[in-house]
C-alpha cells in the first residue's frame, strides 16, 4: 500500500533503520532490530540508503524483507548525488521485484572525496530525481521527501529552502519527512510556513531519541539543528552517568512527541538508530496518548 493513503485514513507513527556497514553483507543484526519494531505495529518502517549509494543492495533487500516477512510497509531511501539515471532505473525495478512502491527520494549528502565532481551529476536535485523516477515508471511509486525545521545548510534563507520543498512536492512528494529537531517550535513554524505557500501535503516530524553527549554533538553537526537550552544543561550534567543519560533521551524524545500529537501533527517518524529497545521504550510510556490520537 502507498504510505499517502494510509495518511488519508490516520495519523502514522513509522521508523527508521540504516543497513549494517559489515564488510560480509550480514543482514542478521538488521532483521533483529526490525522484528522488535514490527512488534510495535509501526505503519511503516524506512530503510536509509548510505553514502553514495554504498549499501543500495542492502537496502532494496532489507525493504523487501520487511514488506513480505512481517506484512509492514517499507519505504526504500533512495539519492541522486552518486546515482547516474540507469543507477536509478535498476534500483526502481529491483524494488519493483521486490514488492516495495514506496521511495524517499532525496538528493543524499555530498561525498567527502575532494574528487567529486558535481557538474557529472545527471539529478542534481531531489525534485528532478522525482521527476525522472514518475517518467519512468509512471503511478508506480509512491514518492516522498525531506524537509527541514531550521533550514538546509545549503540554502541561502528560509525561504529559499522553502522554494525548493515545494518544487519537491510539485515534482510528485506525496508527503514529507522531518530532519531531526530537538525544539518542537522549528517544526511548528515549518508547517505554518510551508501551508501559506501552497504545500498541503503531509509533514512527519523527524525524532531521534538521544543517548549519549557525543551522539548529540555530531547529530546537531550533521543534521543542522540546534541543542536547547534545556537539552543541553541536562546532557552536561549527567556526562559521566550512561544509564541518566539513557533516561533523559528517552524522556526528551517521549515529550517532545506528546507535544506534537496534543498540536495535531500528521505523523510521528523515530530515527531509531538500530536500537529497537529505545523505541519500544517510548511508546509503552505513553499508550493512553497514542490510542486517543487515532481514536482507537
Amino acid at each position: 500500500m502507498r504510505i499517502s493513503e494510509i495518511l488519508k485514513t490516520k495519523s502514522t507513527i513509522s521508523f527508521e533503520v540504516f543497513p549494517p556497514k559489515n564488510k560480509s553483507g550480514d543482514l542478521s543484526s538488521i532483521y533483529n532490530t526490525i522484528k522488535g519494531l514490527a512488534e510495535l505495529n509501526p505503519d511503516f518502517i524506512s530503510v536509509t540508503y548510505g553514502a553514495g549509494g554504498s549499501t543500495k543492495g542492502k537496502t532494496v533487500d532489507i525493504a523487501s524483507h520487511i514488506k513480505k516477512e512481517y506484512g509492514i510497509e517499507s519505504v526504500a531511501h533512495l539519492t541522486c548525488i552518486s546515482s547516474s539515471k540507469e543507477d536509478v532505473k535498476n534500483m526502481c525495478e529491483e524494488l519493483i521485484q521486490g514488492g516495495v512502491e514506496n521511495i524517499l527520494a532525496l538528493r543524499g549528502d555530498r561525498p567527502v572525496e575532494e574528487e567529486f565532481d558535481e557538474s557529472q551529476m545527471e539529478l542534481k536535485y531531489a525534485s528532478e530525481l522525482n521527476d525522472y523516477i514518475n517518467e519512468q515508471f509512471p503511478n508506480t511509486f509512491c514518492l516522498s521527501g525531506a524537509c527541514y525545521p531550521e533550514v538546509h545548510s545549503e540554502a541561502e534563507c528560509f525561504e529559499e529552502d522553502l522554494k525548493a520543498l515545494k518544487a519537491k512536492v510539485d515534482a510528485g512528494a506525496e508527503y514529507l519527512v522531518s530532519q531531526v529537531f530537538f525544539d518542537n517550535n522549528y517544526f511548528y513554524r515549518l508547517v505554518k510556513e510551508a501551508r501559506k505557500i501552497g504545500i498541503t501535503v503531509p509533514i512527519l516530524a523527524g525524532i531521534m531519541p538521544i543517548m549519549n553527549s557525543k551522539s548529540l554533538l555530531r547529530t546537531s553537526k550533521m543534521c543542522g539543528c540546534s541543542i536547547p537550552y534545556q537539552l543541553s544543561t541536562m546532557i552536561e550534567s549527567y556526562y559521566h552517568y550512561p544509564s541518566a543519560m539513557k533516561e533523559i533521551g528517552i524522556n526528551y524524545a517521549t515529550n517532545q512527541i506528546v507535544d506534537l500529537i496534543t498540536n495535531g501533527v500528521d505523523g510521528i517518524h523515530v530515527y531509531t538508530m538500530n536500537k529497537p529497545e529505545i523505541a519500544k521504550a517510548i511508546f509503552d510510556s505513553i499508550p493512553t496518548v497514542l490510542k486517543e490520537w487515532n481514536h482507537e
